[in-house]
């Protein structure tokens, strides 16, 4: 019986997996007839500000704090406040709104996903309702990206979804109508911000590393290649393809 799968010199333990999923099975096939199904993801946030006429597309990971507070103002939870603003469907109304998100490099948002939810703060709400959180709620990195790899993408948490899939629905169309990079958000969200009169960008990254540690250094060459492998449509779709090339010669120039 196979227990294992061997890929790229790693191994990924398929018997403790099942162990821990099988339980979960009929709350999975409740959410898979009620929306699973029909989108091929779970479902997506868009924050409606419907005074401006803005939509803004969640993307956690992603500045998604610092851009709720530049639309609503400071807030006791920013994330409770939005939830009253948000919709998981547009209407035809909402629809005509100018609708945007922003992306990011997928390993480092995976890093930061990783030190944020599994290191930081393992009992975060967003594990409350998560079929699989005993799965991934471990303290180990390439343990947890063997595991993020091994989920199907209409089953991955929102942390740690691919970007593609939120940002484009099953026929391949763009849901909005700009889709900025994390890593120029100074200059890409300006624009929106004096168009919509929003407050100034804050930063707020209650994920930032308590180790020093430099996000590359949490990978090795099969775990890479795992993450490049899951997200792959995102690497390609919004010109990340260089940043696993410059992580492959870092991790080679380590050995």
């Amino acid at each position: 019986m196979l227990t294992n799968i061997n890929v790229r010199g790693g191994s990924l333990n398929l018997k403790k997996l099942l162990k821990m999923v099988i339980p979960g099975i009929s709350k999975l096939f409740v959410i898979y007839r009620l929306y699973i199904k029909n989108t091929k993801r779970l479902p997506r946030k868009f924050i409606i500000d419907s005074d401006r006429k803005l939509v803004y597309l969640n993307n956690p990971k992603v500045a998604c704090s610092s851009i709720k507070i530049s639309m609503f103002g400071e807030q006791p939870d920013i994330h409770v406040f939005a939830g009253v603003y948000t919709e998981v469907e547009l209407d035809q109304e909402t629809g005509r709104y100018y609708k945007f998100t922003f992306v990011r490099n997928p390993f480092k948002r995976l890093v930061s996903c990783f030190e944020d939810k599994c290191i930081q703060h393992p009992d975060d709400i967003c594990w409350d309702s998560y079929l699989f959180s005993s799965l991934l709620r471990v303290q180990d990195f390439s343990q947890f990206v063997r595991r993020v790899f091994l989920l199907p993408g209409c089953l991955d948490e929102p942390h740690f979804a691919g970007q593609y899939r939120l940002i484009y629905d099953k026929g391949d169309k763009c849901q909005v109508d700009f889709v900025g990079k994390v890593e120029n958000i100074k200059e890409e969200y300006e624009p929106i911000r004096e168009r919509f009169n929003l407050l100034p960008l804050s930063h707020t990254n209650r994920a930032a590393s308590l180790t020093g540690k430099c996000w590359m250094d949490y990978y090795t060459p099969f775990t890479a290649w795992l993450v490049y492998r899951k997200y792959k449509k995102d690497f390609i779709a919004f010109g990340y393809e260089d940043e696993y090339r410059k992580l492959k010669e870092y991790l080679k120039g380590k050995k």
